[in-house]
């Protein structure tokens, strides 16, 4: 069963948070970006490789950091201003209650190498990064976008779930015993 946190700052979309675990919620900015902030797609050129890891590994391990301290402030403030105005530190703090409660543990990232299922795009001038770590038992999947602020890719929005890794089994079948033990 899958579990979606989606942390959406997305102009001119208003989503309610559904608070059942097993469905997505979504945060939602309200209004539209400065049109100074609005960069022509053409101007944004995707980032190398090595700097896509980057940005995707330290997302994750922000998530994570602030999962494990109850403390979102960081989290927030690495967002674009778009991400911050729509996601207060309380607000992310709801939202990733799920993870908390279940103890999630995100920090096998740091280790793995993630693995994109989509090419990097960018559309309206955000870069959208798309994959999976390839971690077992759980695979962490990510769903990302990043709009450029002062020169710098800031978090725009976060998607991050866990599902079953590829060939791993359910669950191991117990062992038939005959009364005698054998």
């Amino acid at each position: 069963m899958k579990k979606w946190i989606i942390a959406l700052a997305i102009a001119g979309l208003a989503s309610p948070v559904l608070a059942a675990k097993d469905k997505p919620v979504q945060i939602a900015a309200k209004g539209t970006r400065p049109a100074a902030a609005v960069q022509s797609a053409a101007a944004v050129k995707l980032p190398p490789p090595e700097a896509m890891i980057i940005m995707i590994r330290s997302s994750l391990v922000a998530l994570s950091q602030a999962n494990l301290t109850n403390n979102y402030a960081v989290l927030s403030s690495l967002g674009s201003p778009s991400f911050r105005a729509a996601n207060p530190p309380q607000r992310l703090g709801q939202v990733f209650e799920s993870f908390r409660t279940n103890r999630i543990d995100l920090n096998p990232v740091v280790f793995v190498t993630p693995q994109l299922t989509t090419q990097p795009i960018i559309q309206n001038g955000r870069l959208r990064l798309t994959g999976y770590f390839p971690t077992a038992p759980m695979r962490v999947n990510y769903d990302l976008q990043f709009e450029p602020d002062q020169g710098q890719w800031k978090l725009f929005a976060l998607g991050v779930n866990l599902d079953r890794a590829q060939g791993v089994p359910v669950a191991a079948p117990a062992p038939i015993r005959t009364p005698q033990g054998r």
